[in-house]
């Protein structure tokens, strides 16, 4: 057989060896990183400080921002499908998942902006204005990062390659949270305060600018390798891809969980930092201390997966945070220095387990193409989204019960029981939660040994195909 003429990224046949199909350049893996951070400084604003937004300078009860959150949430759960399936479906001279990265992130800094700005319609006009552009901004991202997440399968078939690639995008969609995290304080501080909506719009704005123009470098960097699939799509097919892989299914609760527990942590960080800690700038402070967690959590994942195998290191990272955890809410929140280590010591092991669950869902695409005969990145990679943003709803409402129960009130000096339920909320319960992810690994099958078979398989089905077609 010669060699194979695969398209590539500007749909001009590809003439170079078949073995590039399973490399990724050094230019593409750095480029999809950048994707990475630009999209997480945009979700590190969104995400992160919309509630304290809505508290503390729109006003809303925290009652009915749950309810919006909770909406969302509801509505993402036929949106992130639908549009893994638009993904998977597109054909243009881009490919089928970086034309997105070209079309859409301005529109998701337009969003941004629209989200912390407080206009003047009145109570319930405010409301209004504030549930509808929460979820369009929810709709728009996920048209972005559905695509971001599956360019890696289509950019290498290779597990080894896509790892190295997740952990890449991994270290940068971790820094960009640190550093948002570290910044977002500062920038709000000298805008005008936390409480100020001019200072929030100016910050979302920032934020705005530089998470598209990250994305549309992205874009310019990476290009697709993996060919295609060449038969009609199929709606059964890719519903049955999902109700099919077990594995997948396993992977989305552990992934649920571990979401859970990082964003309901990083989501009352500035209650925390603000009240208990009593200055809101060690939030600042607090990010950069963790940076050295996140480059080498991420960095040591890889390592970690070759030497005991991706179900054992993350089973070993969930037991090595409850015990940090437990730590953490022992020695309290009136030693800083300690508070910062221990924090840090949490991040190591959550942005650890992120790539660990990144390359894991990856491997589930073949899995799926093996069960169905049918390729669905972009519909296996929605799930992932998607339980990002039920995380972020489900941190919502317990983040509303969290203030409501603890007689929370705005921009006052708070009880020592509202300012012992934040520590308990931060440093405690996230070693609880993400422990509670690991019950799903004890029924999950597709260790690295089982996927090289299936891959194996495939190959050959390909080949075979092949061969009967040019017969």
């Amino acid at each position: 057989m010669g060699k194979t003429a695969a398209v590539n990224g500007n749909g001009v046949a590809d003439t170079k060896p078949a073995k590039r199909k399973n490399m990724a350049s050094n230019k593409e893996v750095l480029g999809h990183a950048l994707g990475g951070v630009g999209q997480n400084t945009v979700y590190a604003l969104w995400s992160g400080f919309i509630t304290a937004f809505y508290t503390d300078v729109f006003g809303m009860n925290p009652a009915i921002m749950a309810g919006i959150f909770l909406f969302a949430r509801i509505w993402d759960g036929i949106n992130d499908p639908m549009m893994g399936i638009i993904a998977d479906r597109s054909k243009s001279r881009f490919g089928r998942y970086r034309c997105w990265l070209l079309r859409m992130p301005p529109v998701v800094a337009a969003c941004l902006v629209l989200n912390f700005t407080v206009p003047n319609f009145g109570p319930t006009g405010n409301i209004i204005y504030a549930a509808i552009t929460y979820i369009i901004m929810g709709m728009a991202f996920t048209s972005v990062d559905i695509p971001y997440w599956s360019l890696p399968a289509a950019v290498t078939s290779d597990p080894e390659e896509r790892t190295k690639i997740f952990t890449t995008a991994t270290l940068g969609t971790n820094l960009a949270n640190t550093v948002g995290n570290m910044l977002i304080p500062i920038l709000l501080v000298a805008f005008g305060g936390t409480g100020s909506a001019h200072a929030y719009f100016m910050t979302a704005l920032i934020f705005a600018v530089v998470g598209c123009v990250l994305y549309l470098t992205c874009f310019g960097m990476v290009r697709e390798h993996v060919e295609a699939p060449t038969e009609k799509f199929s709606f059964a097919l890719a519903f049955k891809s999902l109700f099919t892989n077990k594995p997948l299914f396993c992977i989305m609760i552990t992934n649920l969980v571990i979401n859970l527990a990082f964003i309901m942590k990083m989501t009352l960080n500035y209650y925390y930092t603000t009240y208990t800690l009593g200055d809101v700038k060690l939030m600042s402070l607090m990010s950069l201390i963790t940076l050295p967690s996140i480059l080498l959590g991420t960095v040591a994942a890889p390592f970690l997966t070759k030497a005991l195998g991706k179900k054992k290191t993350l089973l070993g990272l969930m037991i090595a945070n409850l015990a940090v955890s437990a730590v953490f809410y022992l020695v309290g929140y009136h030693n800083i220095t300690l508070v910062l280590v221990m924090g840090a010591l949490q991040i190591l092991f959550v942005g650890a387990a992120f790539v660990v669950i990144s390359s894991m869902t990856a491997d589930t695409i073949e899995y799926g193409e093996w069960k169905t005969g049918q390729r669905n990145e972009g519909v296996i990679t929605s799930t992932r989204t998607l339980i990002t943003k039920i995380a972020s709803a489900l941190v919502g409402v317990a983040v509303a019960v969290v203030l409501s129960m603890t007689g929370y009130v705005p921009n006052v000096e708070q009880t020592e029981h509202t300012m012992n339920a934040f520590h308990f909320v931060v440093s405690f319960l996230p070693g609880i939660v993400m422990m509670i992810g690991a019950i799903p690994m004890f029924f999950y099958t597709l260790t690295e040994e089982r996927h090289a078979k299936i891959v194996a398989e495939l190959k050959e089905r390909r080949a075979e195909k092949e061969n009967g077609t040019n017969n």
